[in-house]
């Protein structure tokens, strides 16, 4: 393969195109002829100027993976943010357990948080409906000493766990914001540039 800046080029116009938006992708590429350009009028050959830019799969993978972070950081959505971890993980290895291991735990802790809220609150709900078919003399089991005080308890039950849950939205929110912030610290360390921030 010849490394020259034809060759450069085709190769990062493949690699991002579908991904990034048409005019976003023509900036990009006019932004490496330049490059080249200025290069060769400064007496360097496309040899060294592709070397000095990195293998053109490797610069498009950072590109993409800049331009998720960025469209998961303008658009939340669970989608975005995922497909910003993802490509955040092909960076490098190490990002297996630097990225992909406190995300999943992340993850793991609000499902586990919102199911809990989702537990506490059908629980309240049941126990207000059978203290009802106590009070109401349809039911001859009695889960409280007094369905009058389970009644009380139950609503409180139910608040309780529909506060965990609008909590857990909060917190999702709180750290859908952490998590972009902390995959743009991954790129810049990584790539050792500043243009994540």
């Amino acid at each position: 393969m010849q490394q020259n800046e034809q060759e450069f080029i085709r190769i990062l116009r493949t690699r991002l195109e579908g991904t990034l938006p048409k005019e976003e992708l023509d900036d990009i590429l006019s932004d490496y002829s330049e490059h080249f350009s200025i290069g060769k009028t400064n007496g360097r050959t496309d040899e060294e100027l592709w070397k000095s830019l990195g293998s053109p799969e490797d610069v498009a993978r950072e590109i993409r993976v800049m331009h998720l972070v960025k469209k998961a950081e303008d658009n939340r959505s669970c989608t975005n943010i995922v497909h910003a971890v993802v490509a955040t993980l092909g960076l490098g290895l190490f990002n297996l357990v630097f990225v992909l291991v406190p995300f999943i735990l992340l993850v793991v802790m609000l499902a586990v948080i919102f199911l809990v809220g989702v537990m506490i609150t059908f629980g309240g709900v049941t126990g207000v409906i059978w203290s009802l078919l106590q009070i109401a003399g349809i039911s001859a089991y009695s889960i409280w000493y007094s369905p009058l005080a389970g009644i009380f308890i139950s609503i409180g039950m139910t608040t309780t766990g529909l506060l965990v849950i609008i909590g857990n939205y909060y917190l999702g929110r709180f750290f859908y914001h952490v998590c972009i912030r902390y995959l743009k610290w991954n790129i810049r360390v990584i790539t050792g540039t500043e243009s994540a921030s």
